[in-house]
């Protein structure tokens, strides 16, 4: 009976010391309409749903990688305005504290 009980106390013992180890999701302040809001970041293979993270299916991450490609293509020819609305926006940043 003893033998029992301290193995599963022990089991419970090392879970909970690897809860403090395991970070899942970050969240990050950003300027959303010119205001401060919080948002969700996850690890890559996962997604914000219900303010946690949410591991994708693979269909949704095939489209998702197809997408990407698709949208790097179109954002190259824009990059000259992406760099100046960027720069507007970090010195907005700076302006308010954040980095």
């Amino acid at each position: 009976m003893k033998d029992w009980y301290n193995e599963i106390f022990s089991i419970i013992q090392e879970s909970t010391d690897c809860i403090d180890e395991v970070t899942e999701a970050v969240k990050k302040k950003v300027i959303r309409k010119g205001k401060i809001k919080k948002k969700l970041f996850c690890k890559p293979g996962q997604k914000a749903k219900g303010g946690r993270c949410v591991v994708m299916k693979s269909k949704e991450r095939t489209k998702r990688k197809l997408k990407a490609k698709k949208g790097a293509i179109k954002r190259k020819g824009k990059m000259g305005r992406i760099k100046r609305k960027r720069a507007k926006a970090m010195r907005k940043r700076k302006s308010m504290g954040l980095k």
